[in-house]
C-alpha cells in the first residue's frame, strides 16, 4: 500500500473540501494518506465529516503550523515558512516517509519547494507542469502549462520526452505521438527556439511526428503536445475561459424564447457530457514533471472529486514507477543531444 501526503490547507476551498476528498480516495484506491496541516484542524474536519474506523486505520496527520497563502511570493514563502503544510509534505517525500505529494495550493511555491528540496531528475534542465486536455477521443498531454515562460531548445526536447514517459505510464498510451506546437506544421515554421527545437526532436527517442497548430489540439491527432509555459499557460487559461462561455452563452440563449428553451432541452445531454469532458475535477491534479519526487499540483478551485481524482494520479504515478522512466528517457535523451552536438561538419573546400 502506497503512501501519498496531501496539503491539507492548500486552495481556495481548503481544509474541508481537501479532507473529503482524501476519504473519498481512500474507499477507491489503496492507500495510506498522511494529512499535512495544523493538526487541530485536520482532526476537526475528520470528525465533521465522520470518516469510519477504517478511513481513520488508514490516515496519520502531520502537523504543519503554517500556511502560504496562494497570493504569496513563492521565494519569499520558502524561506520565511518553513513550517507550512507545503513544506512539511515535500519534506516528508524527500525523506522516504511518503511516496508522493498533493497540493491544491500556491503553484509556483510548491514548484519552487519541489525543485530545491526534492532537486530535480538527473539530466533535466527545467521541471515542467504538465497537464491533461480533452479531445475528440480521449485525453491528451500538454506541457510546459507555466513554469518556465522562457525556454531553450532543449528544454522543449525533454518536456516531449517526459511528457511522454507520462502518456505511457499513466494515461496507458503505448507509444505516444509527441508534436511541437506551432503556428505552421512545415518545419521551417515558428520563432528561433522551435525552428531549432524540430531537429532535436527528430534525434529524441520520442515518436516525434512534427509541428502541430492550436486548432488541431482537441482533434486527436497528437498524444503530447509540447510548448514553453508562457503558450502553455495562455492556452489552459484560455480553454477555462471559453468552456465558461459556451455555458453561460446556452444559458443566455434558452431565455431569448420558447422555442430556445425546447432546443435546450434536447442538448442538454451532449451540453453534460461536454462540461464533463473540460472539467478539471475530472482530471484531479497535473504533475510536476522533471522532479525527483511524485508531486501533484491540484487547481487551486479543487473540490473533493479533483483532490481524490489527484490522488489517483498519483498512485498511479508510484505504481508505474514514473520517476524512473522518465529518468531513463532523459538519460538517453541527453545521450543523443551529445552525440548529434559532436558531429562537426566538413569544410566545405
Amino acid at each position: 500500500m502506497v503512501s501519498i501526503a496531501v496539503d491539507v490547507m492548500g486552495g481556495d476551498h481548503a481544509p474541508g473540501e481537501i479532507v473529503k476528498g482524501a476519504l473519498q480516495a481512500l474507499d477507491l484506491f489503496p492507500v495510506k494518506l498522511v494529512l499535512v496541516g495544523p493538526e487541530l484542524a485536520v482532526q476537526s474536519e475528520l470528525t465533521r465529516l465522520k470518516a469510519t474506523p477504517d478511513q481513520l486505520a488508514r490516515i496519520t496527520v502531520k502537523n504543519a503550523t503554517e500556511i502560504v497563502e496562494m497570493s504569496e511570493s513563492p521565494t519569499q514563502s520558502f524561506k520565511r515558512k518553513k513550517d507550512s503544510s507545503i513544506r512539511v509534505g515535500i519534506n516528508a517525500l524527500k525523506q522516504g516517509n511518503v511516496e508522493a505529494f498533493v497540493s491544491a495550493g500556491n503553484t509556483g511555491a510548491v514548484m519552487t519547494a519541489a525543485t530545491l528540496v526534492l532537486g530535480r531528475i538527473s539530466g533535466v534542465e527545467r521541471p515542467a507542469i504538465a497537464t491533461v486536455f480533452p479531445s475528440m477521443k480521449g485525453q491528451i498531454l500538454l506541457l510546459d502549462m507555466g513554469s518556465n515562460v522562457d525556454c531553450k531548445p532543449h528544454h522543449l526536447v525533454q518536456f516531449g520526452v517526459m511528457g511522454s514517459s507520462f502518456s505511457q505510464v499513466c494515461m496507458g498510451v503505448e507509444t505516444p505521438r509527441v508534436a511541437l506546437l506551432n503556428i505552421g506544421e512545415e518545419a521551417e515554421k515558428g520563432n528561433e527556439v522551435t525552428q531549432a527545437a524540430y531537429p532535436m526532436f527528430s534525434e529524441a527517442p520520442v515518436n516525434f511526428i512534427g509541428n502541430i497548430e492550436s486548432k488541431q489540439i482537441m482533434f486527436d491527432e497528437a498524444d503530447v503536445i509540447v510548448c514553453d509555459g508562457f503558450v502553455g499557460n495562455n492556452i489552459l487559461k484560455f480553454g477555462e475561459g471559453i468552456t465558461k462561455f459556451f455555458i453561460a452563452f446556452f444559458k443566455q440563449a434558452a431565455k431569448t424564447s420558447l422555442l430556445s428553451k425546447i432546443g435546450l432541452v434536447f442538448l442538454y445531454p451532449a451540453l453534460k457530457r461536454f462540461k464533463k469532458s473540460t472539467d478539471h475535477e475530472e482530471f484531479g491534479g497535473a504533475p510536476l514533471l522533471g522532479v525527483n519526487g511524485v508531486t501533484i499540483i491540484a487547481h487551486g478551485s479543487s473540490h473533493a472529486k479533483a483532490i481524490m481524482n489527484a490522488i489517483r494520479t498519483a498512485f498511479d504515478a508510484i505504481e508505474s514507477q514514473m520517476i524512473s522512466k522518465i529518468a531513463a528517457g532523459i538519460e538517453a535523451e541527453n545521450e543523443a543531444h551529445k552525440i548529434a552536438s559532436a558531429v562537426v561538419e566538413e569544410p566545405v573546400v
